[in-house]
Formats: structure tokens, C-alpha cells, sequence
């Protein structure tokens, strides 16, 4: 007997005075489901997630949430108390939910363990980005949810952090619906994908299977749309040219073909599967200097901290450079470096004289939240010249997906996929030989980021990208530059990054971002004995694997036994390696079991 959805919602509509966000979604959340919304900005994504949570009106349909459903719900971004530890948070968290006093200390410690915090003293407000979305989804996950709601979880993370968040589900057995535009993490974890998007019938498009699934059904669906709506346009024709013939409705049959074209012309108007996309295109110079930037032994240190030295590099018109590492590794420090915004400390930076770029500042630095929309896009007047074309500001800003009635509100008040192709539209005025761009694909959606790869790929300078979207980079770099551990080195993709930085750097990979540590007033609990993540979860599974590697010595067993392989040497000569390894690895899995029931004997007598 099947289980009753977690939480379904049906024909669900959002309005905004007279602007349909989105009508007609419906979707259940089955138990263990992962699910993937994805869509353009501004088609109601993290509306929709807000209103599964019942934090959100809806204007029609309902949400129906399986009565006692315990469910938590992770913001894109979260603010904590300034005053509050990240102790204090989890501890108030639990309080709230009504949990036991006795078990409070111990999951707290080992949810902030998980999360990788070497100080449960820290106060959250001096914790930097990445680990602020660490503290908000271990604060989701820490009572245990059965649905877990998550609003671009990737934000604010490094790869290391990105990493750690796709075990920790993978592992996990709630439910998830999660907004987001990493292609990787939604190919890696979601089961199903539901697009929505105004230009499907329905208004979403659901798919089972990964991000691959959805792609290729996604085209198979949009092409038979397009022959429906081809097929229907053909029959508007007809049904106009009729009209416009001046057939009298004098009879029953008239009357009623009248009526029907009416119905398909409606029927028309429902596909709207033209592109709405940005359309992105940067202007480069005519220079033909081979070397743009070439930088030889270049080292910097800042604070007292090495951040890389003795690196060498040449760019060079379609030079295509990625920067990795963990945040606060020295990746926006070197792309400054390279710029001579900061100098190094050792080596020398050169550039080719009267060197153009323009510069896609992750903070957004560029933009004045005073101005309109019109004034950040032209400064004066009502149009721009872009590529030797004048162009009225309104054309403009469509290009961005800006309507004419956007053009007065203020920056300040344009969400942060609005902000990001704003600046997009003023770097695509400025002439350059390179564009570097520092954490692009935040707030875009996965439209964008297409279409700006696709700029990227006809751009005929040199471009320097520093990111952690890992499909985005493996889109666009063709060579890489790690840094870690006060080492830079170069790389050939980001799957030779991946298998070599262990090696590059030692024991202390880049990509993990060291945990903020205050050296004062450590909790005691940092002092007591704790099991890992990893123990806990080897010592949950571990009866389950000794039962399934005993099954096959078993099986092992029964084959050297068999009466009818005792004249066959080759097979029982095998048969026998297999069978000693198969002992070996029991052995093996005994011993870990003994190792981690000791450890957690003394844990308790110790508490």
C-alpha cells in the first residue's frame, strides 16, 4: 500500500497585482524523494519552496502537508543573532523543537562536528559567507526533518563546501526539494527536476532522473511541442483565411466553425516557446599583442599569511583561465595582483601598454543602489551605442530581460539575478582584451550562465574566471590555476585539479576551508572525548556489512565445496584467493567494530 505524499500541492497560483507569477504547478513529495526546482529568475522558484513550507500566500490551488510532517526550511540567506555562538544557535534550535535536555549537548556537538567547526564558541556573525550556509543547513538537519527545504544551497560555498554538503545528503535519508543552478550538484543529487517556466503549457515541466534525464527529455519535449504548435498554427491559417472570406454565420455548422476558430487561436497563444533569454555579447579591441599579462615568479602574502608564490603565467588573446581554491585561499588577491591593483611581493607582473579590462566584481562594486535602473544603464540621455549601433535604453534593457516598467525602480530594490545582468549590460560596453570575472554564476540562472558561455566561447581576448561552479569551469577554462596552502600551480581542467591537489599540497587540501577558530574561551565540550561523523555513521552501518560480506563467504564456501568443480584446478585455485580475501575483509570489518564500540563504551562512562 502506497504512503501518502510528505507534502502536494495542486494547480497552486501566484499573483502579483496584475502580473501571474506562476499558475497551475502541481507536484507531491514522496518519502526519500530529492527533487530539483529549476527556472529562469524571477519564475517564482524560491516562492514556491517558501509556500511547500507554508511560509507563503498563495492566490489559488493548495498545499497539502501530511498531518505531524516535521519539515525544516533553509533561506538562501539566513541572519543570526550577532550576539549568539554557533552553539547557542543549535542549543536554541533544539529547545524549540522540544528536545530532550539530556540529548541537547550531545547533538550539538555532533552537528557542529559534522559541519566541520573547530570552535562552538565562535559567534555567527563573524563567521564569513561558506560557513554561515554551513551553520543554516546543519541548523536545518539538526531535529531530524523528514522533508528538508533548501533555497540555493550551493551560495556562499567553496567546492570543498559543496563537496561536504553532497555527502552529507547522499548519506542522509530525509526528503529534499532544493532550488539552485549548479548543474553538478543538481546532476550528483536530484532524482527528479521541475522546471518552471511560463513557456510551457502547464507552466512546469517535471522529469524523473538527473539533470542528463531532464536535458535530453527536455528536448524531446520541447520539439514535439513545436510540431503541435506548427501543426496548430497551420490550422489558425486556414480557419483566419476562411474567416476573412466573409462566410456568413447564418447557419448552425457556420456558427460553430466561427466559434472553433476563435478556440485555436487561444489555444495558439498558450506555446510561448520563443527564447527568452539574456543576449549577452562582450566588445573586444582590435589588439593583436600576443602577451596581454605575463607574470614570472610572482609570490604575495597578506596579514602575515603566504598566499602563493613562485607562480609563472602568460595570457594571451583566447587564453581561458580558471582560478581554484578554498575561499580566503588568495584567488580575488591574485586576479588583483594581475590587474596592478595590489603589487607582489616578489617576482614582477607585465602588461601590455594601454591594457584594457573589464571586471565582474563578485560584491558588485560597480553599481550604485541610489540610481534607477535607466540611470545605471545609461548615464544620460535615452539610448547607448553598442558595436558602432545606436540603441534606445528600453531595446537595452530588454536584451537583459528588463521590462519598460523596471527602468524607474532603483538597484537597490532588483533581486540579485536582476543586479548580476545589470552588470553584465555595463561590462558589454566597455571595450576590452580581457574580462575577469570573480563568482559570476551567483544569482544567475541556468539560462544565463548558458548564454554566457556561449559569449564566453566567441570572446576573442582572454578571460580569467574565478568561480565554484565546477560544470561552469569545465565549460569555459582550458587551463587551470590552483592555489592552497601558500602554493600556486597550474592545471589542464578541473578534473586534474581534483585527482592532483591532495599531492600538490600535501596532507591539507585547498579546498578545505580551515574552520574559524578564536583562540579564547573554548567550550569545554571541544576538550571531551566525541565520535566523528564517519564513526557514527561506520558504527549504524557496520553490523549491516559484516551480515553482507559473511553472506558471500558463505557463497564462497559452498562453491570450493562443490562436488561437481573438485576436478577443476584453475577454478579452485581461485576460488581459494577469493575465499582468503573474503576472510581477510570479515576479519577486517570485526576489528572496526570492536575499535568503535571501546570508543563509544568510553564516551559514555566519560559523560
Amino acid at each position: 500500500m502506497a504512503t501518502a505524499p510528505l507534502v502536494s500541492v495542486q494547480d497552486l497560483a501566484k499573483i502579483f497585482g496584475t502580473k501571474v507569477l506562476f499558475e497551475g504547478i502541481t507536484v507531491a513529495v514522496s518519502e526519500g524523494e530529492r527533487i530539483a526546482l529549476i527556472g529562469p529568475n524571477g519564475s517564482g522558484k524560491s516562492t514556491l519552496l517558501r509556500m511547500f513550507a507554508g511560509l507563503e500566500e498563495f492566490d489559488r490551488g493548495n498545499v497539502r502537508p501530511r498531518r505531524d510532517l516535521h519539515l525544516s526550511y533553509v533561506a538562501q540567506e539566513d541572519v543570526f543573532e550577532s550576539d549568539k555562538t554557533v552553539e547557542d544557535i543549535l542549543t536554541e534550535t533544539l529547545i524549540a523543537s522540544g528536545c530532550r535536555d539530556d540529548e541537547i549537548h550531545g547533538k550539538v556537538s555532533v552537528a557542529l562536528s559534522k559541519a566541520g567547526f573547530s570552535d562552538y564558541s565562535i559567534k555567527a556573525s563573524s563567521l564569513s559567507g561558506g560557513w554561515r550556509k554551513r551553520l543554516s543547513i546543519v541548523r536545518g538537519l539538526i531535529t531530524n526533518p523528514e522533508l528538508l527545504l533548501v533555497d540555493e544551497p550551493t551560495n556562499h560555498l567553496d567546492i570543498s563546501g559543496i563537496l561536504w554538503l553532497e555527502e552529507l545528503i547522499e548519506r542522509a535519508n530525509f526528503a529534499l526539494v532544493f532550488v539552485s543552478h549548479d548543474r553538478y550538484f543538481i546532476e550528483k543529487l536530484a532524482r527528479r527536476v521541475v522546471e518552471i517556466n511560463r513557456k510551457y503549457p502547464q507552466g512546469f515541466l517535471s522529469i524523473d532522473g538527473d539533470y542528463a534525464d531532464f536535458m535530453e527529455a527536455r528536448e524531446g519535449y520541447l520539439a514535439g511541442l513545436k510540431q503541435t504548435r506548427d501543426s496548430l498554427a497551420n490550422k489558425v491559417r486556414r480557419e483566419v483565411e476562411w474567416l476573412r472570406q466573409g462566410a456568413k454565420a447564418r447557419t448552425t455548422k457556420s456558427k460553430h466553425r466561427i466559434e472553433e476558430a476563435h478556440k485555436l487561436e487561444g489555444a495558439l497563444g498558450k506555446f510561448k516557446l520563443e527564447d527568452t533569454r539574456a543576449t549577452l555579447s562582450f566588445s573586444a579591441s582590435d589588439r593583436k599583442t600576443r602577451e596581454l599579462i605575463k607574470a614570472e615568479s610572482i609570490g604575495k602574502s597578506l596579514g602575515g599569511k603566504q598566499l602563493f608564490s613562485d607562480l609563472d603565467l602568460v595570457l594571451a588573446p583566447g587564453s581561458r583561465l580558471g582560478i581554484v581554491g578554498g575561499n580566503g585561499s588568495g584567488k580575488t588577491t591574485l586576479v588583483r595582483t594581475l590587474l596592478g591593483e595590489l603589487q607582489p611581493d616578489t617576482g614582477r607582473v607585465i602588461r601590455a601598454s594601454n591594457l584594457k579590462y573589464a571586471f565582474f566584481d563578485q560584491a558588485r562594486k560597480q553599481l550604485d543602489p541610489s540610481l534607477t535602473l535607466k540611470r545605471a544603464l545609461v548615464k544620460e540621455g535615452d539610448g547607448v551605442v553598442f558595436n558602432g549601433r545606436p540603441l534606445h535604453v528600453t531595446g537595452w534593457a530588454k536584451r537583459f530581460l528588463f521590462s519598460a516598467d523596471q527602468l524607474s525602480t532603483k538597484v537597490a530594490e532588483l533581486s540579485g539575478g536582476e543586479q548580476a545582468r545589470l552588470l553584465l549590460a555595463k561590462i558589454m560596453l566597455e571595450e576590452a582584451d580581457i574580462l575577469l570575472f570573480d563568482e559570476p554564476t551567483n544569482d544567475l540562472d541556468i539560462d544565463t550562465l548558458e548564454v554566457l558561455e556561449e559569449s564566453f566561447s566567441e570572446f576573442p581576448g582572454a578571460i580569467v574566471l574565478v568561480t565554484h561552479d565546477r560544470y561552469f569551469l569545465d565549460r569555459v577554462t582550458n587551463v587551470l590555476i590552483g592555489i592552497g596552502n601558500g602554493k600556486a600551480a597550474r592545471f589542464g581542467s578541473y578534473a586534474q585539479w581534483e585527482a592532483s591537489k591532495e599531492r600538490f599540497l600535501g596532507t591539507e587540501s585547498p579546498e578545505d576551508e580551515v574552520a574559524p577558530v578564536q583562540k579564547k574561551n573554548l567550550t569545554a565540550p571541544k576538550q571531551k572525548l566525541r565520535m566523528s561523523f564517519k564513526e557514527q555513521q561506520d558504527l549504524s552501518t557496520i553490523e549491516e556489512k559484516i551480515l553482507k560480506e559473511e553472506t558471500k563467504l558463505s557463497s564462497l564456501q559452498d562453491d570450493i565445496n562443490n562436488p561437481d568443480k573438485a576436478h577443476d584446478h584453475v577454478f579452485l585455485i581461485e576460488c581459494a584467493k577469493s575465499l582468503q580475501a573474503q576472510r581477510e575483509a570479515v576479519e577486517k570489518l570485526y576489528a572496526r567494530w570492536h575499535e568503535l564500540e571501546e570508543k563509544k563504551k568510553a564516551i559514555d562512562l566519560g559523560e
